[in-house]
């Protein structure tokens, strides 16, 4: 059965159209021509060119939550834009601050946002410990959460984590095909607490013909193994010298990692070795090595430079045991 108003509408519509044949003006009406439908692209495997290239629209550019947790919505700002710059959900965005439908954001709204990752801190918990935990930079849980020297945590503060990590890559590194020539059999030193401490020598350099690791340039070290300033831990040795010496390899082993602009360690270099040890080379300038790269003693890796988050040029140098760091010192005398 057709409806009451469609019927009424039909009537109306045959009671117009009789009254203008009636009156012969039925002649005079000007029907709307339709405009042209748009040609499809061709897109069978018969066509003699190209298809045309389609650019998509750039991307909601990536941005730090603040420390404070708080941002001001600027003009054109969207529900889903915004989750899609701060990588967070619509919905805890609509959660977190009370919207409603239709979610409409006016210009100056301030709006609150949850980090994806975060901490609470525990008693007796440090940048250093956490930064082991989770596999970030200390410094880049300082930035994010505007943390200033000598960066002492609260029981209970809530922590945002980093999303990026620049050494997650020490633990699990897997190489196939590492040849058995990069096995290094200098055993781990052990200290004890009666042995009298030999002053440490600042000047190093490679040694020559030697046996497991070695020292991979010739500089000053600068800033030791353990803690160091502004209540950080420093997880290796930092040499200093000039830019663009050379810096080699501290032992036999295959190139596993390369990262470029790395806010903390500039370009850095992982080399895998026999027993689970990984050395890093970081704030490099040139390369010489690629990775899954096999170098033999005293093969070059790079120059020194001062990339990162360094203001002179000097080498961090590193020695792991899977994401443990061990004292370079111990291994290299």
């Amino acid at each position: 059965m057709v409806p009451a108003s469609v019927t009424k509408q039909l009537v109306t519509s045959l009671m117009v159209f009789s009254a203008l044949s009636l009156g012969g003006c039925v002649s005079d009406l000007k029907v709307p021509e339709l405009p042209e439908m748009p040609s499809l692209p061709n897109l069978s495997l018969t066509r003699e060119t190209p298809a045309p290239l389609l650019v998509a629209p750039l991307r909601e550019a990536r941005l730090a939550i603040p420390a404070s947790g708080r941002i001001t919505v600027q003009q054109n700002d969207t529900l889903y834009g915004l989750a899609a710059r701060y990588r967070v959900t619509p919905q805890s965005i609509i959660t977190g601050n009370g919207l409603t439908f239709p979610f409409l954001l006016d210009a100056g709204q301030d709006l609150g946002l949850t980090p994806p990752r975060t901490h609470t801190v525990k008693p007796g918990e440090s940048i250093y410990s956490l930064s082991q935990r989770y596999a970030v930079s200390q410094y880049q849980i300082a930035e994010l959460n505007e943390l200033s020297e000598p960066y002492e945590l609260t029981n209970g503060q809530v922590l945002a984590l980093p999303e990026t990590q620049d050494f997650t890559i020490l633990e699990g590194v897997s190489l196939q095909n590492v040849p058995q020539d990069t096995q290094v059999s200098t055993p781990l030193k052990t200290t004890t607490a009666s042995a009298p401490k030999k002053p440490t020598k600042r000047i190093v350099a490679p040694a020559l013909n030697g046996a497991g690791f070695t020292w991979p340039l010739s500089g000053e070290i600068i800033t030791e193994f353990g803690p160091a300033a502004k209540g950080v831990h420093n997880d290796g040795v930092n040499i200093a010298a000039a830019a663009g010496s050379p810096v080699t390899v501290s032992a036999p082993g295959t190139v596993a990692y390369i990262g470029r602009e790395l806010k903390t360690f500039g370009t850095l270099v992982l080399v895998k070795h026999e027993g689970g040890l990984i050395t890093a080379y970081a704030h490099l300038d040139g390369l010489s090595v690629t990775e899954g790269q096999v170098l033999g003693a005293g093969s070059l890796i790079g120059q020194v430079g001062m990339t990162g988050r360094v203001t002179s040029p000097q080498l961090h140098f590193e020695i792991r045991k899977s994401r443990t760091p061990v004292n370079p010192r111990d291994l290299i005398s």
